[in-house]
């Protein structure tokens, strides 16, 4: 495939953004130091203790597990007054991560994706991801939203499985993106074979924070700590765009053509933003009605913030959103289906509800679900997380 196009792209970080790796680093794997955590490098750190102190350490597990922390083991165990300096002096630290939330050291935490020097960056898959989901959303319109529709009237009269409504999804976004005959329905005919986009470059490491993460309109308090991209910083990735002609004849796409191109993209991550960000909207609503106990500045607070993201989003230079919550059935057709299709909408939810009380043992309204909102100093919710700005260089 021949790129034709190449297109720089300046991101700019406007609310703490988390590309995870899954994993967590837990209480063995860090020492508090004050208002920061000194992530340890335990390779380092293993070599650097003597064969008396590592068979210490490891009985010290053996009896401490799971409560034990790095920091116990350092001060009670082997009698340090000062853990973390002692770990700077020995250069065992990988990197540090000052609290953006109110000072409190977690348990554990989940890390960002970094490089081998400890620098994060988002995957070039992650936004090209994002750019995909903003497209079915534009695209689920018409002949195709008419379509969903049915199969939604379908699922409601019956009992429905995760798998089930997942497939739904799956029809919708192959339909939409992909050739139309059934042998042509694979990844090699899908319109996104069109578009490439960088890595982006990696971020200084002193732009990670350690932030409190809590569930918005729950019964119990439901706080996680993660690792995120602090607002303010930058980054760049190149955007690539295959030459179009002779490939999309031959995937049989000729008349998708027009979404290869850095304008459309952009109108539709613009309107896909808005559209989100309206759902956000209406999820605090719904969220405030089902817990009258949500206090009232919370919600106003939210909102305010969901109004300063509206005012940052342009048409040509539009937010994307990373991270958390960019499933199918929930922000690319539920957001849709609610401003075009009411009906269909709630129909819809009366079956991702019926599920998530089958599979997860939750009440049958627990849909829309709650949202994550990263804390501020003073314990507060001040942010969505994962929204960039996108600026064409």
């Amino acid at each position: 495939m021949r790129w034709h196009k190449l297109l720089p792209l300046r991101l700019k970080v406007l609310t703490p953004v988390v590309v995870g790796t899954g994993e967590k680093c837990t209480s063995l794997g860090f020492v508090p130091d004050g208002t920061k955590v000194l992530v340890v490098d335990e390779h380092r750190f293993i070599r650097l203790l003597t064969e008396k102190q590592r068979q210490l350490l490891l009985d010290w597990l053996d009896e401490s597990l799971p409560k034990a922390t790095l920091n116990h083991f350092l001060r009670d165990k082997l009698k340090m007054s000062q853990p973390a300096q002692w770990l700077r002096q020995q250069q065992a630290v990988r990197y540090e991560l000052p609290l953006a939330s109110k000072a409190q050291h977690p348990p554990r935490f989940f890390v960002c994706i970094k490089t081998p020097d400890h620098r994060p960056y988002i995957p070039g898959g992650e936004i090209k991801g994002a750019l995909r989901t903003a497209v079915l959303a534009a695209m689920l319109t018409g002949n195709a939203l008419d379509q969903l529709v049915d199969e939604i009237d379908k699922i409601s009269q019956k009992p429905q499985s995760q798998r089930e409504l997942n497939q739904i999804g799956q029809k919708t976004e192959w339909k939409l993106l992909r050739a139309k005959a059934a042998e042509a329905m694979d990844a090699h005919n899908d319109l996104f074979r069109g578009l490439s986009i960088s890595d982006s470059e990696p971020f200084l490491p002193s732009s990670l924070r350690l932030y409190a993460a809590k569930r918005l309109g729950m019964t119990r308090n439901v706080t996680v700590f993660t690792e995120a991209i602090a607002p303010e910083n930058e980054t760049k990735v190149t955007l690539s765009i295959a030459s179009p002609d002779r490939w999309l004849e031959a995937a049989g796409l000729t008349g998708k053509g027009e979404w290869l191109d850095w304008n459309k993209l952009a109108e539709a991550l613009y309107e896909h933003a808005n559209a989100v960000l309206d759902f956000l909207d209406f999820l605090l609503d719904f969220l405030a009605q089902k817990f009258p106990q949500m206090e009232q500045h919370i919600q106003e607070l939210m909102k305010r913030h969901i109004q300063e993201l509206k005012e940052q989003n342009q048409k040509d230079a539009p937010l994307l959103r990373l991270g958390w919550g960019q499933g199918f059935l929930s922000v690319t057709m539920t957001a849709p289906l609610r401003r075009q299709n009411p009906n269909a909408y709630e129909a819809l939810v009366k079956a991702l509800a019926q599920v998530i009380g089958k599979y997860q043992r939750a009440q049958p309204k627990n849909f829309p679900k709650t949202v994550w909102a990263a804390l501020d100093q003073n314990d507060q919710p001040f942010a969505f997380f994962g929204w960039l700005k996108i600026v064409p260089t």
